[in-house]
């Protein structure tokens, strides 16, 4: 088939896997008999990354994924995407040093917002992306009201995210109750919708458990690049 390689610059392992395979169902609802393009991936230790986050040294979260894309651009790949929320806080720098075209979830989710007709949207992610509003400027850019969470609220969103959804993939039933409970008191202030600022709560959290529209960024972000591999 005619289509870009697409690479997939992995943060976390469930963000990146999860990424793929939305990929991967959305090429078997668009192309007959099994064709999909052709993915790279590379997936350094998240540790590493984490750590830097911690220490607030962005510089060398930036490192990091400039160095997955060159592997990447070696592998073939002719377009990427980082299925990860917080380090687009340094997403700048990474694309100006990229050696192939970047696809910037923060462009894409916004843009999902907009198509869905919000107008005050709950920022639900790690605390550095809730605290730093990570979304604020796009958002604005197309009329839309970012809402980020409590400091309490925060803090129960990052231990959700690093203590279970990270290592595992999956939240427990107290853990998923507590989420909910912030998607209520967000939609309490307002929010016609929240945005899964993070690429593991669309695991657990959708729609339906919601009840108002749930961004599920790592999905956009995979229609994103598999319509960018095929235009």
């Amino acid at each position: 088939m005619n289509a870009k390689t697409i690479g997939i610059a992995g943060v976390t392992v469930p963000g990146a896997v999860d990424c793929l395979s939305k990929i991967h169902r959305l090429c078997a609802d668009r192309f007959p008999h099994h064709h999909h393009p052709r993915f790279a991936l590379d997936q350094p230790d998240f540790g590493v990354v984490h750590q830097a986050q911690d220490d607030d040294r962005w510089d060398l979260v930036a490192d990091s994924i400039v160095g997955s894309l060159k592997r990447l651009a070696g592998a073939g790949a002719e377009l990427a995407v980082i299925p990860a929320n917080t380090v687009h806080l340094v997403v700048d720098d990474i694309r100006a040093r990229s050696p192939i075209p970047l696809i910037s979830i923060l462009d894409v989710v916004a843009d999902a917002c907009a198509a869905r007709g919000l107008k005050r949207v709950a920022i639900l992610g790690t605390r550095w992306t809730m605290a730093r509003r990570l979304y604020q400027a796009p958002l604005a850019a197309r009329g839309i009201e970012e809402v980020i969470p409590d400091a309490a609220q925060q803090a129960a969103i990052q231990r959700a995210i690093f203590e279970e959804l990270v290592p595992t993939g999956r939240a427990s039933a107290a853990t998923l109750a507590v989420l909910l409970e912030v998607v209520e008191a967000m939609k309490a202030q307002g929010c016609d919708g929240v945005a899964l600022a993070c690429t593991e709560l669309p695991l657990v959290l959708n729609d339906a458990n919601c009840g108002v529209p749930a961004i599920d960024t790592t999905l956009v972000l995979a229609e994103a690049a598999l319509a960018a591999a095929c235009a």
